[in-house]
């Protein structure tokens, strides 16, 4: 079984400026692609596995900036590059109220329909 077989949510591609919230201070990356259950972030410079992280994301035609919260679940090298993956990390979301949930299941069945 392959990794995209074992998936629990569909995923969809998506390119959005995701900001890692610390404190006062905010560190951006860039999504490649979200599911119900996660989001990969693009960067040369990945936490490592475990971390635990507060976002800000904003999707297209959704007036607020979602908040979640997430763990650092995989984390691919700058040097996976050469293998011809994208450097980043994997992140599980923790912790999502049911309205969060129901506001990004809806926002993916509309881009899988588009």
């Amino acid at each position: 079984m392959t990794y995209d077989e074992r998936r629990k949510y569909p995923r969809i591609r998506l390119i959005a400026k995701v900001a890692h919230i610390r404190g006062d201070h905010f560190h951006y990356f860039y999504s490649r692609d979200l599911s119900g259950g996660g989001i990969f972030l693009e960067g040369d410079h990945p936490y490592p596995l475990g971390t635990k992280l507060e976002l800000e994301l904003s999707l297209p035609e959704i007036a607020d900036k979602v908040r979640l919260t997430g763990e650092v679940l995989r984390v691919e090298p700058p040097e996976a590059r050469q293998m011809g993956k994208i450097p980043g990390m994997g992140i599980q979301f923790i912790g999502m109220d049911l309205e969060t949930k129901a506001l990004l299941a809806d926002f993916i069945a509309r881009e899988l329909a588009r």
